[in-house]
């Protein structure tokens, strides 16, 4: 192993660190809180340290990075040394914010010069107060703070004339509580294209106007806002993963719909372009498996949504999705397993649809206590509510006996949703039509009268 030289042309002017030094000044950062949740910056900066301490600075390139850190094939290899640039960035911001924060006492000084990826490495005095470094969230790279303003009302003016559009009832959350970005993600994203960034922000507000499912006014401003994500940048997968589910889910909901017709084919389209762009989220995989539920395709469908859920255990949106297509297979006990686990690791802030399968399939595992709580916790935390999630609550009260609630809900069903044909579409979504059959006889008996067709 090469040992470092008071000429080693990474190190800063003054005293060279030994090696053992660095390492174990390393191994303190890298533990710290600042960079506790950043694995990839982690194994980013360990990368080009031993490659430095190994005498290889000057080899150290995006793609060698892009190579040895992220791996994968090298038809994608173009794609992730633009991934490397954007992290690049974001190891800067974390350097500064550490050594204004848990690492203001550390005398081993980590930087990664714009320009490069060779880290240079300096020893600075004890006597030594501050560092020489940016202050927290500033960098050479920063844009004027009124464009960040103007871009983000803008962004803001797109989700409320979305809203304005449909009649929720639900608030949408200023944050998402999992898989959000950071402030140092977004900065890093504006660093690399502030129009990548407009795009990442439309594609996440999309993502919460998709349930509840049956309102056409939400499903059409949803689509318009992902379309507008697409236009924003193309190579973005959110765009494409977020239009592909809406799209589908028209197809699906759409009474006497083509099963072949153009808006299918167009989601089919979108998820394709997704998993092209990012087939490593579970965004995009979520995004294939719902179009290929759509398409009746119910092998492929299971199989795209196990691996979305492994990709994204803690992404609420992907488990919307993989929550549905496995009720809707018939795989109650599986829906019970991954909604319990996800409600036991994750701090949410407010109901979300998984959390509706939940009580869909306890209500087919006759747990019909169980489900009225399930559906009764999505409401009273502000989740979606829609004619699915009543007619389930409904059909497990009249089970339970509790008729007068049942009764209640059934003239609520009536009243607000007078043209769903809620009894039908489960027998549409349903792999065994027999469950559909089993909850419309059950919402029959809460006197509820399905619509008859003129």
């Amino acid at each position: 192993m090469k040992v470092f030289r008071e000429d080693t042309p990474l190190l800063d002017e003054g005293v060279a660190p030994d090696a053992k030094d660095v390492r174990a000044a390393l191994q303190r950062l890298v533990r710290s809180s600042t960079f506790a949740s950043s694995r990839r910056l982690q194994d980013f900066l360990v990368y080009v340290v031993e490659e430095s301490l190994n005498g290889r600075a000057g080899e150290i390139r995006a793609k060698t990075i892009a190579m040895d850190v992220y791996g994968g094939t090298m038809s994608e290899m173009a794609r992730r040394e633009n991934v490397v640039r954007v992290d690049a960035g974001r190891l800067r911001r974390k350097l500064a914010e550490y050594y204004t924060g848990d690492g203001r006492d550390e005398g081993t000084v980590f930087d990664l010069p714009k320009g490069g990826y060779a880290p240079k490495i300096s020893i600075r005095s004890p006597e030594t107060t501050q560092l020489d470094t940016p202050a927290r969230g500033t960098n050479a790279h920063s844009w004027p703070g009124p464009f960040i303003g103007f871009a983000g009302v803008f962004i803001f003016l797109c989700v409320v004339a979305a809203f304005a559009l449909i009649s929720t009832k639900r608030e949408v959350p200023s944050s998402l509580p999992v898989d959000g970005l950071s402030r140092d993600g977004r900065s890093a994203i504006f660093d690399a294209s502030p129009m990548r960034l407009q795009a990442v922000n439309l594609a996440n507000s999309g993502r919460d106007l998709i349930f509840p499912a049956l309102e056409p006014a939400r499903l059409n401003a949803a689509l318009t806002i992902f379309k507008g994500a697409i236009d924003s940048d193309e190579n973005y997968f959110g765009g494409h993963a977020g239009a592909a589910q809406v799209a589908a889910t028209i197809a699906l909901v759409t009474p006497d719909a083509d099963p072949t017709g153009d808006m299918l084919r167009y989601a089919d389209t979108q998820a394709s372009r997704a998993i092209e762009l990012a087939p490593e989220t579970g965004w995009s995989q979520s995004a294939k498996a719902w179009v290929e539920f759509t398409k009746g395709n119910w092998p492929e469908a299971m199989e795209f949504s196990y691996r979305a859920r492994r990709l994204a255990p803690n992404d609420v949106h992907v488990l919307e999705f993989v929550s549905l297509i496995l009720l809707y297979s018939g795989e109650f006990e599986k829906v019970v397993e991954i909604s319990e686990d996800a409600l036991s690791k994750i701090d949410l802030d407010r109901g979300y649809v998984f959390q509706n399968a939940m009580g869909s399939a306890k209500f087919h595992l006759k747990d019909f206590e169980g489900a009225v709580s399930a559906f009764e916790q999505v409401t009273e935390k502000g989740g979606p509510v829609g004619p699915v999630s009543v007619a389930y609550l409904m059909a497990a009260h009249q089970m339970l006996g509790n008729e007068r609630e049942a009764q209640a809900l059934s003239d609520k069903l009536t009243q607000e949703w007078p043209d769903s044909q809620v009894d039908m579409l489960f027998q549409r979504l349903f792999a065994n039509p027999r469950y559909g059959e089993e909850l419309g006889e059950a919402m029959k008996d809460a006197n509820w009268s399905p619509k008859v067709n003129e």
